[in-house]
């Protein structure tokens, strides 16, 4: 069994992800637009770039503390990572930490928690937007 962390790192802040369950990894792609013939078979593909990639990340905030830990844990996520550009690294231990990948992001959207805070367990998600690769 693999120990896998996603750790956020904007110059300033550093946070380790906790009990990440689910990242969405990026993934090259084309920006092309396609327009299709209506009398013929061909189609004319203008070549647009590459498509914008995000990453997204699900995971869990465990505390046997009950409400306080688990607010001041949500709370430390939303301080920490930031909307600056910072990098985020995929990493597994083998011995020491080893980058799987490394790419420069932007937090694009609210860190989102559920609603309810009646239990111990909480999932937390967040998204970014790829600047570089």
């Amino acid at each position: 069994m693999a120990t896998v962390r996603l750790y956020f790192d904007d110059g300033t802040n550093q946070y380790t992800f906790p009990l990440v369950f689910h990242v969405t990894d990026s993934k090259e792609g084309m920006k092309s637009t396609v327009i299709k013939g209506t009398r013929g078979d061909g189609s004319i593909v203008i070549p647009g770039g590459k498509q914008s990639q995000e990453i997204r990340i699900r995971g869990k905030i465990i505390d046997e503390d009950g409400y306080d830990a688990i607010t001041t844990e949500m709370n430390l996520m939303r301080t920490k990572v930031t909307t600056d550009s910072a990098t985020l690294k995929m990493q597994h231990y083998n011995g020491s930490w080893v980058d799987d990948w490394s790419y420069t992001v932007r937090r694009i959207s609210e860190i989102r928690f559920p609603q309810s805070l009646r239990t111990d367990i909480q999932e937390y998600e967040c998204s970014f937007l790829v600047i570089s690769y």
